[in-house]
């Protein structure tokens, strides 16, 4: 009878832990969904969407990096034809990784300006002072060479054709 007991108990006890089981996994589920699922939908959004705001002139890259502006667009086939220097090539609408519109670009806020026009005064005097420490660079190692080629000058034999009589003999 006792063994019968036991057999009651340790199914109510196997009962709760399914439950538990259960729980667990749903909490797993809502987890993963708002882990990887809903930033995910929010990214395709977000494409979709810059493909549908895609216009005629935008400069785009695809998504083998090739670079170009949009020479036309046929929604209906979902084919977009990219000029990459004069070669027009034919996509498929998928197939572009990002795009810039031309608009954007061309109207930039000041303090972008400014800030652009300080990083170019920066990198012009960098390589002001890189061609400086090349040239003190190169004057130094032409100083090294001729003084090199005078004493290699200054320990030849004076009379090297005395020596070669000399053996003839």
């Amino acid at each position: 009878m006792e063994n019968l007991n036991m057999l009651t108990l340790g199914a109510g006890a196997g009962a709760g832990g399914s439950m538990g089981l259960l729980i667990f996994v749903v909490i797993m589920f809502v987890g993963m969904y708002f882990i990887s699922i809903r930033p995910q939908k929010k990214q395709q959004q977000k494409r979709q969407e810059m493909l549908k705001e895609m216009s005629k002139g935008d400069k785009v890259v695809t998504l083998g990096g090739i670079k170009g502006v949009v020479a036309s667009i046929d929604r209906d086939n979902k084919e977009v034809v990219v000029d990459c220097d004069g070669i027009y090539l034919t996509f498929d609408l998928n197939f572009i990784r990002r795009t810039t519109p031309v608009a954007a670009g061309a109207t930039k806020p000041a303090a972008d300006k400014a800030a652009e026009d300080n990083n170019e005064n920066k990198n012009d005097a960098a390589k002001e002072d890189t061609k400086a420490e090349v040239s003190d660079d190169t004057k130094s190692v032409e100083t090294e060479t001729k003084e090199a080629t005078e004493k290699v000058e200054d320990t030849k034999p004076a009379d090297t054709d005395a020596d070669s009589k000399e053996e003839t003999k």
